[in-house]
């Protein structure tokens, strides 16, 4: 009996010292989180504090890892580029599409399912679209690298043609409303109201043309190609967690009522 007792003790004793070499080990390594301003899920203050949906997600993703962390707001361009070229960089909120599939290592989804859609201004005569290449005939804005320029590319449409390519998402809702020869934007329905709110335009003035259901923004975070692989997964653990106890459902009612047409997303256990 003496002799269980006394194993029992010592590897409860060893998986104690192993449990906290790990957690120191953890606290040795820091990653470098960007991101940019798309309310509700990233909200960038005028005191530079950020906030959000995706924002509380991540950082408790990270705080359960033990990891510590530094989180900076850039444009879109600059933190896709620094995600792209440092190590223990991670992006969120990115949406996962072929292009982009072998430049990150992806931990998973961390926003609700959506679609993009091309929004115009009201008026009379306003372009009416049913299939995605009639827009082809008309221009449109979009960010330079973001999912929307990118999907656009593959559908062929080209830029200084179709598209008319810009660094700043903030920008977007303005070109429309001041700049007559951009007829379009690519927004999704959570995002257009708080872009509209941003650049000081009435959501009412706009209007959805064309949902581009081949086009899904189910925003991810994913880390750079040369972060270590025991950091990715102990990452994609952590994201599981957050999901399989309720925190991540507990945090989406709490901004549901500033998310319109917010739906869970599917997460898988690999």
């Amino acid at each position: 009996m003496f002799k269980t007792v006394y194993h029992w003790l010592r590897s409860g004793c060893l998986l104690a010292t192993l449990l906290s070499h790990q957690a120191l080990a953890n606290t040795h390594t820091e990653l470098f989180l960007v991101t940019e301003h798309l309310p509700p899920y990233q909200v960038v203050n005028e005191n530079h504090q950020i906030s959000g949906f995706a924002v509380d997600i991540v950082r408790e993703v990270i705080n359960r890892t033990g990891y510590e962390y530094q989180l900076h707001a850039y444009s879109w361009l600059r933190s896709y580029n620094l995600t792209l070229q440092k190590p223990n960089h991670c992006i969120f909120s990115i949406a996962r599409i072929p292009i982009r599939e072998e430049h990150f290592k992806w931990i998973g989804q961390i926003t609700e399912t959506n679609n993009a859609v091309l929004w115009g201004l009201k008026k009379p005569n306003a372009p009416k679209i049913t299939d995605i290449n009639q827009a082809k005939n008309y221009i449109t804005a979009v960010n330079k690298n973001d999912v929307t320029h990118l999907g656009l590319l593959k559908h062929g449409f080209m830029e200084n043609k179709h598209l008319y390519v810009l660094e700043h998402t903030k920008s977007l809702i303005n070109l429309l409303s001041t700049r007559p020869e951009i007829d379009f934007i690519v927004a999704d329905d959570i995002t257009i109201g708080y872009r509209a709110k941003l650049a000081g335009v009435d959501i009412d003035a706009l209007e959805r043309v064309y949902e581009m259901k081949d086009l899904p923004l189910n925003f991810y975070l994913a880390c750079n190609k040369q972060t270590e692989s025991s950091v990715v997964n102990t990452l994609k653990k952590s994201l599981q967690s957050v999901h399989n106890d309720g925190f991540y459902q507990q945090t989406l009612s709490q901004w549901q009522d500033k998310m319109v047409n917010a739906k869970s997303p599917e997460i898988s256990n690999n």
